[in-house]
């Protein structure tokens, strides 16, 4: 059965105990799924180091997204990885990341990085590097539509690939690399940690903008909710964006995410590690999860995908451990639940009602429209499928839900369906017109008509 024709509480936990049972099938081949294959359009994705520690349970990876509504998956593609050796090429590893991937419709986001020892002056011949991204886009052309160049390249010290110089010169030879073996495939900036306004403006006074397809950002808050901030920095990037001409150019999300790492006990910020700095909770990494999807799609972000899938588990203290949205065993958190219950919700191809206010002070109420094409497939139980219409709404006022009080809401149905942000269906009363509501920090998904007032 599709899992997309399942009501959504049902297909969380489906998609639950799938994650759980499925293996590496003894002849080698891949489960498979009626999903249709990855779409690079599809706006849901997931980081994993599949090139790393994650290969052998990169069957698990693959399912467990494909019946999550997760369409894509990012891992790095290391240079050392296709060229063992100067002119030695081999792509056996990640040739089977993506046929495994495909095999159960999940599009791989490969990061183009990591320099080469037999290379030692890579900055004064970038042609070394320009053959590994031929190399590489000629390979896969008919496979890997969009090729990212690098990560976090703005942390990495000036006299490296951080410097502007040195990056752009090195987006520059990948571009011209990827248009010359996959005209077709798009090319994203290295995500970048944060949203550095500063030095995108340098990247962009460099030239930068004719050398990428997609702009790519980390907006990490830990351990600060995302009000206030993700859509902040959001509206201030596509301004910059604006500037430079670069206005109608897609924003990618391709790392966020909320630890729940402990915290080390007497942890010092001057003198420890701040990755030993705590994350939070399990509810409240789902809870702001959930909420920052709200905003990333209101603030027109196109793709989306949190760090990471699974924990690392290396260091109980260690952050970079914890990161996951489900244990390293694969059993999921509240985070994979509230992911799970947003796909379901906004499946791939809505449409963001960009038309009308989506917040207003600590009320936030974005919506959208669910594909028509969706229809034969909506999720379907005793009380028929679910609306075209959609949305979901929060608060971030405390004075509103201390008390546990009810709002009045009114859509242009009185057929609605509401369901909490972990997937599970909720019956508020109908009342004056309209439907008593409890509003809190906790979103609620609303389906079937438009919210009005």
């Amino acid at each position: 059965m599709n899992p997309a024709i399942l009501s959504p509480k049902l297909r969380v936990l489906c998609v639950f105990l799938f994650a759980l049972c499925v293996e590496s099938p003894a002849d080698g081949k891949t489960p498979t799924t009626t999903l249709p294959e990855g779409d690079i359009s599809a706006p849901y994705g997931v980081c994993a180091h599949l090139t790393w520690q994650e290969f052998p349970g990169r069957k698990k990876t693959f399912a467990l997204c494909s019946v999550a509504g997760i369409g894509l998956v990012r891992c790095d593609f290391p240079w050392p990885d296709h060229e063992r050796k100067r002119g030695e090429w081999t792509f056996t590893k990640t040739d089977t990341i993506v046929a495994d991937a495909k095999a159960v419709g999940v599009a791989i986001l490969p990061i183009l990085d990591f320099w080469h020892g037999g290379y030692p002056r890579q900055f004064d011949d970038m042609e070394p590097w320009a053959r590994h991204v031929r190399r590489v886009a000629e390979h896969y052309s008919d496979d890997i539509p969009v090729f990212e160049i690098w990560n976090e390249q703005n942390l990495f010290h000036q006299d490296h690939v951080g410097h502007p110089t040195n990056y752009v010169a090195m987006l520059k030879a990948s571009f011209e690399a990827i248009r010359e073996k996959a005209p077709s495939a798009r090319v994203a900036i290295g995500g970048l940690s944060g949203v550095p306004l500063a030095y995108i403006e340098k990247l962009y006074k460099l030239g930068a903008g004719a050398y990428f397809d997609i702009m790519n950002v980390h907006p990490y808050s830990i351990p600060d909710p995302p009000e206030g901030r993700l859509d902040s920095q959001l509206e201030k990037l596509r301004a910059l964006m604006a500037k430079y001409g670069d206005a109608e150019k897609p924003i990618w999300i391709t790392e966020i995410g909320w630890p729940t790492s402990e915290w080390k006990p007497n942890f010092d910020p001057k003198k420890d590690n701040p990755d030993y700095v705590g994350g939070v909770d399990e509810a409240t990494s789902a809870l702001y999860l959930s909420r920052a999807l709200g905003i990333a799609f209101a603030e027109g972000v196109e793709t989306f995908l949190p760090y990471e899938l699974r924990d690392r588990e290396h260091e109980r203290y260690y952050r970079e451990s914890y990161f996951g949205l489900c244990r390293n065993d694969f059993t999921p958190k509240p985070a994979f639940a509230a992911y799970a219950a947003f796909t379901a919700m906004r499946p791939a191809g809505s449409e963001q009602k960009t038309d009308r206010p989506w917040r207003n002070g600590d009320f936030f109420f974005p919506q959208w429209r669910r594909p028509d094409s969706a229809d034969a497939l909506r999720e379907i139980d005793v009380r028929g499928p679910l609306g075209a219409d959609a949305g979901m709404l929060w608060t971030t006022d405390k004075t509103l839900w201390k008390d546990g009080a009810r709002r009045i809401l009114r859509f242009t149905s009185d057929k609605m369906r509401f369901f909490d942000y972990l997937g599970a269906e909720v019956w508020p009363e109908q009342s004056d017109g309209g439907y008593a509501v409890n509003i809190t920090d906790k979103p609620i998904f609303f389906v079937g008509g438009e919210l009005v007032k």
